[in-house]
């Protein structure tokens, strides 16, 4: 088998071969290392937008950006203590909305500074945004990334996030969002309509793709998606999305990188194929693997390495993985996946103790 064809075996719920690693693209920088990793076990995960993303989107990057009709968007750079900011700004006929987003100097992440809802009035807006989204299909981009990438790892196809999500993380923040949905439901509540709407047209261009596995980045947590508003805003929708993504046999998995003790039930109930990224209690979880596995049966659990170890002796992280694989029942799909920011001075020393012991560790298993 390939590493393509044991990750994705993974994602399928199946068991291959060999254990696969797996890192997003974006924490691996090219160079002597990393062709050293690849060789010895570690495959890309390589996310890119099957369908253009709903309006505005968390990163302007080539695929995700959407043209929304009667609506001009404008880029603007200023600097801040030598720190640039950008601020995109949508103008349309009924207002303007904008945000300022600030690059994390050390691992390249984006951080939000200003929100593109600071009032009531920019629901409206939103709503404008939102209906007026032209989609664009991005199956031959997808096309030419799986036959790049080969069986060197998988392509995953990014879907927007959930409206709740989308809304909690990207557009209003978490404080202007849970108060607005106390204090002004009908505007809020009449865009995650919409929304929602709009998703189910993306969803079914998204089915006709021939991406392999489809990837929603949620992010969620229990702090700020509790469980009456995961059960009222977020499980609906993965049980239509993971209902229609098994109708044509793509996995459809959810990165849910949180704490999720007191969701783990409703979690259950979703007929999500797999839980990506997921958090173990040592680096802020509160939901062992063990319990997960028991609560999540027929889920394939994709456990992120925790970067706090990144900074602890070999030792420990020998340990760290001996551990993990004991909490691992013999005939679990299993993939470790670097799919958090990794200090940057320490993966060149880090990721081969990952690949080294798994591959050892799995030829000590051959006949």
């Amino acid at each position: 088998m390939t590493l393509h064809d044991r990750m994705l075996a993974v994602y399928r719920g199946q068991v291959p071969d060999r254990t696969p690693i797996g890192i997003y693209t974006r924490y691996l920088p090219r160079g002597t290392t990393e062709r050293a990793l690849r060789n010895t076990g570690m495959g890309l995960i390589e996310y890119h937008p099957v369908i253009s993303m709903l309006a505005p989107p968390w990163h302007m990057y080539s695929g995700y950006l959407s043209e929304v009709q009667g609506a001009d968007l404008e880029v603007r750079y200023t600097w801040d203590h030598g720190v640039a900011v950008e601020t995109r700004s949508y103008h349309t006929p009924i207002g303007t909305v904008s945000e300022c987003i600030r690059k994390d100097p050390a691992y390249g992440s984006d951080w939000v500074s200003k929100f593109y809802i600071e009032s009531p009035a920019d629901y409206a807006v939103m709503l404008y945004l939102v209906e007026n989204t032209i989609f664009r299909r991005n199956e031959s981009s997808i096309r030419v990334h799986m036959t790049e990438l080969g069986g060197d790892g998988v392509v995953i196809g990014r879907m927007d996030r959930c409206p709740y999500q989308k809304l909690l993380i990207e557009l209003a923040g978490p404080e202007r969002f849970l108060i607005d949905l106390y204090t002004e439901p009908e505007l809020v509540l009449e865009l995650l309509e919409a929304m929602d709407r709009r998703m189910d047209e993306a969803f079914a261009m998204a089915l006709e793709s021939e991406v392999e596995v489809i990837w929603q980045p949620d992010n969620i947590t229990s702090d700020l998606t509790p469980p009456d508003m995961f059960r009222k805003y977020c499980l609906p929708y993965y049980d239509k999305h993971g209902r229609e993504c098994r109708q044509v046999e793509k996995p459809y998995h959810v990165h849910v990188d949180g704490r999720t003790r007191a969701l783990k039930d409703l979690i259950a109930t979703a007929p999500i194929d797999g839980i990506e990224s997921f958090s173990l209690p040592i680096i802020g979880g509160d939901l062992p693997l063990h319990e997960a596995r028991a609560a999540w049966p027929g889920k394939t659990i994709l456990p992120n390495f925790p970067s706090t170890l990144c900074l602890q002796a070999e030792a420990d992280i020998l340990a760290f993985l001996d551990n993990l694989f004991a909490d691992t029942p013999v005939g679990a799909p299993f993939m470790l996946q670097v799919s958090e920011d990794i200090p940057p001075a320490e993966w060149q020393r880090v990721l081969p103790i990952l690949t080294t012991h798994i591959s050892e560790r799995d030829r000590g298993k051959s006949p």
